[in-house]
């Protein structure tokens, strides 16, 4: 029997952490898609303001990444995952005391903190519990969690705010997120290696080296290392993904008026949809490919894939086209995105596993979080199919990055030799 077949995927834990994300998805997606109209309508803020009262959650996002990968490991993942869900619970039922504006703007934030730490956390102990040989196809499912909540969650969002109110949805959310914490609660987590003798060691000597300098009167400024904050192996990986979410937030931002204009707001409405059911189709099936064939089997097809579907997008004029593209779509995206993963974790140490998982995700929210605020600037001189045509040609760049990246005698391949052979 292979090894592949003896190592289990679907224990109790893996299966617990993929639900936590799923909902950590929800309550995200749930909220992001209608806080910009709830400002407007609660409070008549402007669009511009309103839009930066949703968008604000990704700084909080942002930050908690940076610090999270860092200090993961001292804290302990569990105790970390318990705090960021506590705090999940705490900021969403604050949305329930319609405090105000200006409050909205701090409650925002803070979630996408509690958010940032909860994602990053989570993260990095589903890919600990995932068996090395079968990481391709563990990390496929477990990013599952992320398209079947950015189906739901948008769903709920907008169908609760529209039949309901805000209130049941603030309610909903609040329970999604409670929900979350149980679960986190229940978890068993592999903690990281604790460090060795010789590392202690180590440690002691650089501490009273520093002690006899300052005797000495040899003050040295502390230095900021960014190797603190980023694991510099997942850089050319991220990169490439993120480049591909620098395209993908196109979508996000401009497919509504792109759908008005065209008089497709049908076909528009199911878009992610079709997009949804072909990442939750596709997954397994790349995942299982990754693990046996390797990553540009399943990389080089995704990333081709959508660069057609951008293009295709482009020039579309009947629904079945745009349905056609929005497949492409979310097989690209969805491969790219859990390929990614799977390789960053494979090619980081052990030890920094944390801040490989951080690094990863910091990537892709500064390529979604930067596309909409650029691509806004360029929008009105090339017109929404311009701006998709141009997308599926930085896509070809995103293409081109990859096999530069992945290429046989590259650093990512040679460190995936070190790891098969270790």
């Amino acid at each position: 029997m292979s090894a592949a077949t003896q190592a289990r995927l679907w224990t109790k834990d893996f299966t617990l952490g993929t639900a936590v994300n799923f909902l950590l998805m929800v309550n995200y997606y749930g909220l992001m898609v209608v806080v910009a109209d709830y400002a407007m309508k609660t409070y008549d803020a402007p669009a511009a303001t309103a839009g930066l009262a949703a968008s604000i959650f990704i700084i909080g996002a942002l930050a908690a990444r940076l610090v999270s990968g860092r200090i993961m490991d001292k804290v302990g993942r569990k105790r970390l995952l318990a705090m960021g869900a506590i705090g999940e619970v705490v900021f969403s039922v604050l949305y329930l005391a319609g405090l105000g504006f200006a409050p909205l703007f701090a409650i925002r934030l803070l979630h996408g903190f509690a958010y940032g730490v909860c994602s990053t956390t989570i993260g990095t102990i589903v890919t600990a519990l995932v068996p090395d040989s079968r990481k391709g196809e563990g990390v496929g499912y477990y990013m599952l969690s992320v398209t079947l909540g950015a189906a739901i969650g948008p769903f709920l969002g907008m169908f609760l705010s529209q039949n309901a109110g805000f209130f049941p949805l603030f309610v909903t959310t609040a329970a999604v997120a409670g929900l979350s914490l149980l679960a986190a609660a229940q978890l068993k987590v592999p903690e990281a290696a604790q460090e060795s003798d010789a590392d202690i060691e180590e440690a002691a000597e650089e501490i009273a080296r520093d002690e006899r300098d300052e005797r000495a009167g040899d003050f040295r400024v502390p230095r900021f290392d960014l190797g603190n904050y980023l694991e510099s192996s997942v850089l050319p990986i991220g990169a490439v993904c993120a480049l591909l979410f620098f395209c993908y937030s196109s979508l996000l931002a401009f497919l509504t008026p792109f759908a008005a204009e065209s008089g497709l707001e049908q076909p528009a409405s199911f878009f992610f949809v079709v997009y949804a059911v072909a990442t939750f189709v596709t997954r397994p099936f790349t995942g299982k490919l990754f693990d046996r064939k390797g990553d540009r089997v399943v990389m080089v097809p995704a990333l081709i894939a959508f660069i057609v579907g951008m293009g295709l997008l482009a020039t579309v004029y009947r629904p079945a086209a745009m349905l056609v593209a929005a497949a492409l779509l979310g097989f690209g995206v969805g491969t790219v995105q859990a390929s990614g993963l799977a390789l960053a974790v494979r090619i980081a140490p052990d030890d920094r596993l944390g801040l490989a998982n951080s690094t990863f995700y910091i990537l892709l929210d500064v390529g979604v979080g930067l596309g909409p605020l650029l691509l806004g600037l360029v929008q009105p001189a090339l017109g929404f199919r311009g701006l998709f045509e141009a997308m599926s040609l930085v896509a070809i760049v995103a293409l081109a990055a990859y096999l530069f990246v992945s290429r046989k005698h590259g650093t990512m391949r040679r460190r995936l030799r070190e790891v098969d052979e270790s």
